[in-house]
């Protein structure tokens, strides 16, 4: 059996936007669709580039660890607390990780979704490049 999904998104000026995929449609091809629609709501507004956190930081390390390596996958808090540890050799509080990933969420820099308990964030930019892979 062929899929096929389809999105229509109209902005706030009225315009209709349609995204469909047909054929062979995997996880990782609805996310790159969902990547192309977060960019169109965008608009001439880049978040990733503005209130872009310290990179000394906590707050900063963990937006660079999202961006190296979870730039095209969903994660948790606990995913990143995790790597985070692995990577820096140092502790971090579950809590501290999703504080820092709600703020990111509200500066527009992560997306957020319910699921079950708790909430999985993924990356709202990719670069045109990332796109094309």
């Amino acid at each position: 059996m062929r899929k096929k999904v389809k999105v229509e998104i109209t902005d706030e000026e009225g315009t209709t936007y349609s995204l469909a995929l047909q054929g062979k449609v995997s996880h990782d091809k609805v996310m790159r669709m969902m990547e192309l629609i977060d960019l169109l709501g965008q608009g001439d507004h880049n978040p990733a580039e503005s209130n872009v956190p310290d990179g000394s930081t906590a707050y900063g390390k963990i937006l660079k660890l999202i961006q190296s390596s979870y730039s095209a996958k969903e994660f948790s808090s606990a995913d990143i607390a995790r790597d985070y540890e692995d990577l820096h050799d140092s502790p971090i509080p579950l809590s501290t990780v999703a504080t820092y990933l709600s703020r990111l969420a509200d500066r527009g820099l992560l997306k957020r979704q319910k699921f079950g308990n708790s909430w999985v964030y993924r990356l709202v930019h990719l670069s045109s490049s990332q796109l094309a892979t």
